[in-house]
């Protein structure tokens, strides 16, 4: 996992904050959050090199970045829509808020091109073959 990101995910174990479930929360959205960050990226990056095989690292590099928080975005909407029986309804809502401010401050705080180069390094050198 990439510095800035665990950096990121320490800020809320450190924070002073009177009230520690808002803390927990928001660490769980973020820690949900850096796992959705890294799948969507490692995801993307597999299917460029499928897809777009004949063209320049720089053209699929391109390609993963462009868009990439709005597809993360879309991603979220999409499990935010799936209502868990388990899970009462207002669980779920402070979940779902906690999350979306996570977002909004993630797409702040990250350097996605860092990001996104590293979750390729570890990729590629776990199996040459392949990318």
């Amino acid at each position: 996992m990439t510095a800035g990101i665990a950096r990121w995910l320490r800020i809320d174990i450190n924070k002073n904050n009177k009230i520690g479930v808002i803390k927990m929360n928001k660490l769980a959205a973020k820690i949900y959050l850096t796992g959705k960050i890294l799948e969507l990226g490692k995801t993307l990056i597999y299917k460029t090199e499928i897809v777009a095989k004949g063209k320049a690292g720089a053209e699929k590099f391109k390609q993963v970045y462009e868009g990439f928080w709005d597809k993360l975005e879309d991603l979220l909407k999409k499990e935010k829509s799936i209502d868990r029986k388990w899970i009462p309804d207002f669980a779920e809502e402070i979940g779902e808020e906690v999350l979306t401010e996570v977002l909004k401050e993630a797409r702040k705080t990250f350097d996605l091109k860092v990001i996104l180069q590293q979750i390729f390094d570890v990729e590629k050198a776990g199996n040459k073959n392949i990318l």
